[in-house]
């Protein structure tokens, strides 16, 4: 057997976040990219090179920890005199669960209201179970909804936002956290397993009662 076969045979499958990519610009050939990448990486960390779709170069690395060095320290090549953007293939998402959100107020208003704070949305918004442990209403949704952004570290999240809707003020309450409990405030854990008087009555003057904050990005999970 062949080196070159031989090496092949011990290439894993590399997963997207191992990608960065770049904009393919003019003339340059694939070769331009691929050494201009290798000559901050080693060429021996290059493991996949190919123009794809929209005119664009995508090229895989060998660990993901070259790519957060790559596009942290080197965010642009100079290839042939021509300076070139380099990105992920695969951009981190951060989840912001929004709580306390009356159904009746459209996804557009809350969406609003994160650009309003500056953060990029990757995802739309979408609603969450409720947890209800019942097969015949597993369906039922509960007072929050979910929303994926671009990490941004200059931003800073408030706890919670007076929203205004048809002439109603709503107190709704914003977490990056996949756990978060209502009752204290605190992380990694929920409101059915907190041990502290709840904070925030049911009968306060708040339009709506505030909810529990665990799911996942693909399926919301019940949290009883």
């Amino acid at each position: 057997m062949s080196t070159s076969s031989s090496s092949n045979s011990q290439l894993q499958f590399p997963k997207k976040d191992q990608a960065i990519i770049l904009n393919a610009i003019n003339d340059n050939k694939l070769t331009d990219y691929v050494v201009a990448v290798g000559n901050i990486v080693q060429p021996k960390n290059v493991l996949f090179a190919s123009r794809i779709s929209n005119n664009r170069i995508c090229i895989y690395l060998k660990e993901k920890s070259l790519v957060d060095e790559l596009v942290s320290k080197h965010p642009n090549l100079t290839i042939n005199d021509q300076e070139v953007g380099i990105r992920r293939f695969i951009t981190p998402a951060q989840r912001i669960i929004i709580s306390n959100v009356c159904p009746s107020i459209p996804h557009g208003v809350i969406l609003s209201l994160i650009k309003g704070l500056e953060y990029k949305p990757v995802s739309p918004l979408s609603y969450l179970r409720a947890g209800i442990q019942n097969e015949d209403y597993s369906h039922v949704l509960s007072f929050r909804r979910q929303i994926f952004v671009t990490p941004d570290a200059t931003i800073e999240l408030p706890s919670s936002l007076v929203l205004k809707y048809e002439e109603t003020s709503y107190r709704i309450f914003l977490t990056y956290d996949d756990q978060a409990c209502f009752k204290c405030r605190q992380t990694g854990h929920i409101a059915s397993q907190c041990t502290m008087q709840q904070q925030v009555s049911p009968n306060s003057d708040l339009p709506t009662e505030p909810i529990d904050a665990a799911t996942t990005y693909d399926a919301a999970t019940t949290d009883g």
